[in-house]
C-alpha cells in the first residue's frame, strides 16, 4: 500500500524548482488523473512480455508476479454459469462483465461439466487463450480438441465473453476464473469529481516499492502537459534506469 499523500508529496517534489515553486499550478484533480493513468501504465509494464493473447503468462516470472499479485483474484467466488451460444461448434460462454471486482487480464480457469452419469467433473481449461481465427483447426484436431475423457479444453475470450469448448459429447456448466482486477481509483479529498461527488481519500494499492515507478510515469505525464522540460527529461532517465 503506498499512501497517497506520499505520492502527491513526491510528484510536486520532482516537477517543481523548490526555490521558485515553479509548475505548482497543477489542479489536484489532474495530479489524481495522472496518478491512476500511471498506475494502469505501471501494471501493463510489468506485464509486457507475459500476455499473450490477452492472457497472463506467469510462469517463469516470479518477480512480475510478485509485484501484482495483491491484485490476482482466485477461482473461489469468481464462477460463472455457461449457457450454449453457437451449437455447431460446441461454444459456451459466460459473461465476464459480471465478474466483481472488475477483470482486467485472464489468468488461469477450470470448468465443471456433465457427461451422462458423470457430473460434476473437472475439466482443465488451457492456460494459452486461444486466437479466435484457430478455433476451428483446434476442433478438428485430434491432438487438441476437447476432451471429457483427458479432462482438457480450450477457450477463448472477447471484451465481454469468456467462450469454453467441447467435443460435443459432453455440458459444461460453470468456469471458474482467476484473473487480475483493475486497482483501486487511488483519489484524495479536496474536490469534486465528473459525478459531482466529493473526492475521498484511497491510497494506492501496489505494493510499496514501486512508489518510484509510479511517480516517475505520473512526473512524466504532467511534465509534458505543463512543458515543463526538464522535469520530463529527468522523469524518462529514471524510467528507463528502473526497467
Amino acid at each position: 500500500m503506498i499512501l497517497v499523500d506520499s505520492l502527491l508529496y513526491k510528484i510536486d517534489q520532482k516537477l517543481n524548482k523548490l526555490s521558485t515553486n515553479e509548475h505548482q499550478s497543477i489542479p489536484l484533480e489532474d495530479k489524481i488523473l495522472a496518478l491512476n493513468e500511471a498506475q494502469i501504465k505501471l501494471i501493463k509494464q510489468k506485464l509486457d512480455g507475459t500476455v499473450t493473447n490477452s492472457g497472463i503468462g506467469f510462469d517463469g516470472f516470479k518477480k512480475r508476479y510478485e509485484d501484482l499479485q495483491n491484485l490476482v483474484e482466485e477461482y473461489a467466488g469468481h464462477k460463472l454459469e455457461l449457457t450454449e451460444k453457437d451449437k455447431y461448434i460446441n461454444q459456451w460462454v459466460g459473461d465476464i462483465s459480471s465478474l466483481t471486482p472488475k477483470y482486467m487480464f485472464y489468468v488461469d480457469s477450470y470448468i465443471l461439466a456433465d457427461k451422462g452419469k458423470c457430473l460434476n467433473r473437472v475439466i482443465r481449461v488451457n492456460p494459452d487463450l486461444a486466437k479466435h481465427a484457430d478455433v476451428q483447426l483446434l476442433l478438428d484436431n485430434t491432438h487438441y480438441k476437447p476432451s471429457f475423457e483427458y479432462q482438457e479444453t480450450f477457450n477463448t475470450i472477447s471484451s465481454s465473453e469468456i467462450a469454453i469448448y467441447t467435443d460435443g459429447t459432453f455440458i459444461p456448466k460453470e468456469i471458474y476464473i482467476s484473473y487480475l482486477r483493475y486497482p483501486e481509483y487511488i483519489n484524495k479529498e479536496g474536490y469534486v469529481n465528473f459525478e459531482g461527488e466529493a473526492s475521498t481519500n484511497q491510497d494506492c494499492e501496489l505494493v510499496d516499492y514501486l512508489e518510484d515507478e509510479l511517480v516517475d510515469l505520473t512526473v512524466q505525464n504532467l511534465a509534458m502537459y505543463t512543458e515543463n522540460i526538464a522535469a520530463a527529461q529527468s522523469s524518462q532517465i529514471r524510467i528507463q534506469t528502473n526497467e
